[in-house]
């Protein structure tokens, strides 16, 4: 046998097994933002204009190189530049959801495939928000749902930027969630980094 047909296949082995990889985490982050119940407001988190920025770059990419194969007319890798296309479509899709914010009945979605970033209302000990050029930065501190000691629980801090066109429905939403028992220190200048 040819050690370059040995490598190819190898090579195609691989696309397809990532290829396979990354459709299942776009099922997965499909079906978990399905199973979200009661989404009040929901926005976009990335650094690309709302979308995720390596994803989209992947994409793009492989969109003009199966163009660009089709153009050419170079068929013996259709197959391959398809895969590419294929996980670069799958990979925007998870990236997509799990970078979206979600905003619920029951509290705060930041990734949808991270449930350390989801916190519910009843958890919020205090907050914090700092109005920015194109929105408000909020800084939430909540306390675990671990089932360890009362008096061991540590606080965990949750930062959030909120666009401007969605803030005063998030304002809504919080100040019913929480409002009852909390109010937010917004008059009094900070640096979330030194809230540490």
């Amino acid at each position: 046998m040819n050690i370059l047909n040995e490598i190819h296949s190898l090579f195609v082995l691989l696309l397809a097994l990532f290829t396979l990889a990354a459709t299942f985490l776009a099922l997965y982050s499909i079906a978990n933002a399905v199973r979200l119940r009661n989404v009040r407001i929901s926005w976009n988190s990335g650094k690309l204009g709302g979308y995720p920025l390596f994803s989209t770059l992947f994409v793009l990419s492989s969109v003009a190189i199966v163009i660009a194969s089709f153009t050419y007319n170079v068929e013996q890798y259709y197959s391959i530049f398809g895969c590419y296309a294929w996980m670069g479509v799958s990979w925007w899709i998870a990236s997509h959801l799990a970078s979206k914010t979600y905003i619920t009945d029951h509290g705060i979605v930041k990734n949808i495939n991270d449930p350390s970033q989801t916190i519910a209302w009843h958890q919020i000990c205090d907050y914090v928000e700092k109005p920015k050029s194109r929105g408000s930065d909020y800084l939430f501190m909540y306390q675990s749902l671990d089932d360890g000691d009362e008096s061991d629980r540590s606080l965990i801090r949750l930062e959030l930027f909120v666009p401007d066109k969605k803030v005063p429905n998030f304002e809504k939403i919080v100040a019913l969630k929480v409002g009852k028992f909390l109010s937010p220190v917004s008059d009094i200048p900070f640096d979330i980094k030194t809230l540490e």
